[in-house]
């Protein structure tokens, strides 16, 4: 047992951009939400002419150029909203206008990088090579902006260039040790592709990076005796998480015909089923890739088939379910009244799975929070109850927790909340315990938490040679005489503990273990 109580300064990490000092920091800018290659669509429409000189523009590329901004914006917009052949076709207009304009290969990289984003992720596989013929267009001074050199890898990753993703990420870490975003996907590549080794690398060079960043802002940052009374006796409230109906991970691997006698089906019903799996499999991708409309339609398409093959309603569960989903993150008022068709005619079969147990405990409880009356109440008791069985099922995964600490909140059940965030902490203080980062993430813990150990603050004469010889070591200098060293990185607390105490046989005596989640140091 730790024996010692820390008392921490609760220390926020954050990411440096550009122009921004460390007394300036915005705190939004890195928190843990970060995932794996998540990129938005960038414009800088007013600096595709940079590179052009004034004095050489004529009226005619001037106005041509004019032109091919409105394109341009607007190929943008659609790129927002993941309409990419749409947008594509826009960029195609502006690209005509910006060659009539007759600027400099320099100039066209912005739109060739959307255009090769765009192909990348048109869902068709024909469009690969187009994407790599415009990344191939793309010249130097592209690199030369961090923003546009990740949405530059992202690209190269969605083509299967994985080594040029992984080179452009790491150069951007080079420029900006804090640029957090490319090290969660620059690790994911690697432990994609099972270089575990390389991965676990970018995870540790991510956390002291962390830690410098921490050390940095440490004299900025107010003492809790600093803190006023209001702050001190703020009153206990939990939160949880909202539900998100548009963050679900899809279920696709699933057998329609578990539930059939297959030795029945004759050759013509089989051949119907053989086509609805496949407008299946396509329903679920679009699914994945937030293509809503496109999804209902495969899907729509699968019920038909699947239904002319006499698939029974337990097998069409699937169907079903990733049809209301479809319909309910469209957020379209119309996808609202065809949910309830689909949800209604789910069978209890569909509820021995957890996965879905857990989707479809999220789909009913959008499917609440649009609706009136005893509808209202009626679905809303009925998430509640599927959020308890995924807890039945699975305690330890933490998202069903998180959901109904919220939902609680939101229908004024505080006492009911409170007891849902006792047994999240109990849930998610067992994680941190014993399990390992990749259990951790799996049961849905999104705020990780890092052990380290605190060796001790020593003076120019008696700091221990030993202690350079520990890994991870991160030194944080106190004043001019004084410094303090932390050693050791470890995602669960008993395996820090087993290092505090071989730090203790080593003679340092004020071995004391210190906890970060997402990044800020904490009490615990």
């Amino acid at each position: 047992m730790i024996k010692k109580t820390l008392y921490l300064l609760v220390i926020t990490l954050v990411t440096f951009t550009s122009g921004i000092t460390a007394s300036n920091l915005d705190s939004t800018l890195y928190n843990s939400n970060l995932k794996a290659f998540t990129w938005e669509p960038i414009s800088d429409v007013k600096d595709i002419l940079q590179y052009e000189n004034p004095k050489n523009l004529t009226k005619r590329a001037i106005d041509q150029s004019k032109l091919a901004e409105v394109h341009y914006s607007s190929a943008v917009e659609l790129m927002k909203k993941k309409e990419y052949t749409s947008a594509i076709n826009e960029f195609k207009s502006a690209m005509k206008r910006y060659k009539r304009a007759k600027l400099s290969d320099d100039g066209l990289n912005f739109i060739r990088v959307n255009m090769a984003l765009c192909y990348a992720n048109s869902g068709n596989n024909e469009d690969i090579a187009l994407s790599k013929r415009f990344l191939n267009l793309v010249t130097s001074k592209i690199y030369s902006n961090s923003n546009w050199t990740y949405n530059t890898a992202i690209a190269h990753y969605k083509i299967g260039n994985f080594s040029e993703a992984a080179s452009f990420l790491s150069s951007i870490i080079r420029k900006d040790e804090f640029d957090f975003q490319s090290y969660v996907t620059l690790e994911d590549i690697y432990r994609n592709s099972g270089n575990e080794k390389d991965a676990d690398k970018v995870i540790e060079r991510m956390e002291t990076a962390k830690a410098k960043l921490i050390a940095q802002n440490q004299k900025s940052k107010p003492s809790k005796k600093q803190k006023t009374k209001k702050e001190k006796n703020k009153k206990f409230i939990p939160k949880g998480e909202r539900p998100d109906i548009k963050n679900l991970k899809i279920q696709s691997k699933d057998d329609h015909l578990q539930y059939n006698k297959v030795d029945r089906i004759n050759d013509r019903s089989m051949i119907q089923i053989q086509e609805g799996i496949g407008e299946y499999n396509l329903g679920v991708k679009a699914l994945s890739n937030k293509e809503y409309t496109t999804a209902q339609v495969h899907l729509k398409n699968t019920e038909k088939k699947l239904k002319r093959g006499k698939i029974n309603d337990d097998g069409l569960n699937f169907t079903r379910g990733n049809l209301a989903i479809a319909f309910l993150a469209s957020g379209e008022k119309r996808g609202i009244g065809q949910s309830k068709r689909h949800l209604g005619k789910l069978t209890p079969k569909i509820y021995k799975d957890r996965k879905w147990t857990y989707n479809l405990a999220v789909a009913h409880y959008t499917f609440a929070t649009n609706s009136r009356g005893a509808t209202k109440s009626e679905y809303m008791s009925k998430a509640i109850k599927l959020f308890k069985t995924v807890i039945k099922t699975d305690r330890l995964f933490l998202p069903a927790h998180e959901n109904l600490i919220y939902i609680f909140k939101e229908i004024d059940e505080d006492s009911k909340a409170i007891r849902a965030q006792q047994n999240y902490e109990k849930c998610r203080n067992e994680l941190i315990k014993s399990f390992s980062r990749q259990d951790q993430v799996a049961l849905g813990m999104s705020d990780l938490h890092i052990f380290r150990v605190k060796l001790g603050t020593f003076g120019e004469y008696n700091t221990p040679a030993t202690l350079f010889d520990e890994d991870e070591l991160i030194t944080i200098p106190i004043n001019e005489n004084n410094t303090t060293y932390i050693a050791g990185m470890f995602y669960n607390l008993e395996d820090a503990i087993k290092y505090q105490k071989r730090m203790l046989r080593k003679g340092y005596e004020n071995a004391l273990i210190i906890a970060y989640k997402n990044g800020n140091e904490i009490e615990f």
